[in-house]
């Protein structure tokens, strides 16, 4: 998983993503040039607890179960890394 330092990244924003398979692009603005690395994440396919991105384009795949939720997120905790944006990062906070 690749990841990106907080430190070196601002969040622009939110997009479709056109990666097959994806649900969104986190928009990442690199501090030292101005450069925007898009990072692909979600699954267009699988369901989700919530959409935080403004964009809600896939408003069928929102479930909103607590139990559900907590399960995802002791699977994918381990994913995390303090102090770093990932693919795992957003869908943890802005989908689940």
């Amino acid at each position: 998983m690749v990841y990106y330092d907080m430190k070196e990244y601002d969040i622009e924003g939110y997009e479709k993503a056109k990666a097959k398979g994806k649900m969104y692009n986190a928009l990442l603005k690199r501090k030292s040039d101005g450069k925007t690395i898009k990072v692909p994440f979600g699954s267009n396919i699988d369901y989700n607890f919530q959409d935080k991105t403004g964009l809600n384009l896939y408003p069928r795949l929102i479930h909103g179960d607590k139990e559900r939720r907590r399960r995802y997120r002791l699977r994918h905790k381990t994913y995390l890394k303090d102090g770093f944006y990932s693919p795992g990062w957003f869908s943890w906070h802005i989908l689940w």
